[in-house]
């Protein structure tokens, strides 16, 4: 779930931290559409986030911008611009003191969204150092102490019948099958219906692969921000958000496309889920 008090609250002591450094204003408006894109590309990514925390703790100690790079690189397939990694980098240090930690990573994905293990969200505690002992007095001998023999009798031991042991039942649990809504959808509210549930990366690419026909997009585009990566011919495209009577998808054009951004009446494709912004992404057909 997004929190959008915290979020707006860090962009703008990331814009302020931004013009300190001499970022003009049409760079910094970019800085929404980047962070949705860069949790977009995790929640997408069929790389373990555990693999990803790895790969930002590659040169020990704080995050670099050269390992944030190589985690774009890997879950996307594309090299970032410097200025992207910038805008990110600042965003991402919640206290401003120019030192990035991989908790401070994963904190900031997961108020705009992304479900990331609580493992990962916990500080680490420096090893503390063991107390000295302390100094022992050593105690004076003591005197032997006579004691006269006396004759005891054994003491019969009751018989112990060992317990019956219940059989031990096997409660491994059963995997979750891939939900069967990963059939092909007849129309769009059957498709926003299947991605309304609670669903794993690859159920979700299973209705992306199951569904590829087009469907009828039609409503108001509410906002509109720039398509950063992808093929050739969407990238630096537009990425259109439409307000349908079925709720909001997110609808990319390429930079070929009427630049009349008002309105959007027209046949897509099937293209993925912004599982962040719980919207579905289409391609315009």
């Amino acid at each position: 779930m997004v929190r959008t008090a915290v979020v707006n609250l860090a962009r703008q002591r990331a814009t302020e931290a931004l013009r300190a450094k001499g970022v003009n204003n049409d760079v910094i408006e970019r800085l929404p559409s980047i962070e949705d894109g860069f949790v977009t590309w995790i929640s997408r990514s069929e790389m373990p986030m555990e693999t990803i925390d790895e790969m930002l703790r590659a040169r020990g100690g704080f995050v670099e911008i050269d390992d944030l790079s190589n985690v774009v690189q890997r879950t996307t397939g594309h090299a970032p611009p410097s200025w992207v990694l910038e805008l990110l980098m600042t965003s991402m240090d919640a206290d401003g003191d120019g030192l990035l930690s991989n908790t401070e990573v994963w904190t900031w994905a997961n108020d705009r969204g992304l479900d990331v293990p609580p493992h990962l969200l916990e500080v680490e505690q420096p090893e503390a150092e063991p107390e000295p002992l302390p100094e022992l007095t050593p105690l004076p001998t003591p005197e032997p102490v006579v004691i006269s023999p006396v004759e005891v009798e054994p003491e019969q031991k009751p018989v112990v019948e060992e317990p019956v042991r219940p059989k031990q039942v096997d409660t491994q649990p059963v995997p979750r099958p891939i939900t069967p809504v990963a059939a092909t959808q007849g129309s769009l509210e059957g498709l926003l219906d299947a991605f309304g549930q609670n669903l794993r990366g690859d159920e979700i690419q299973a209705i992306v692969d199951a569904n590829t026909q087009a469907f009828h997009i039609s409503g108001t585009v509410k906002e509109h921000k720039a398509t950063l990566l992808g093929e050739a011919g969407w990238r630096d495209g537009r990425t259109l958000t439409v307000s349908t009577l079925l709720g909001e998808v997110d609808l990319q054009v390429p930079s070929s496309a009427s630049s009349d951004l008002r309105f959007v009446d027209h046949h897509a494709t099937l293209h993925g889920w912004n599982r962040g912004l719980s919207r579905a992404v289409f391609r315009l057909a």
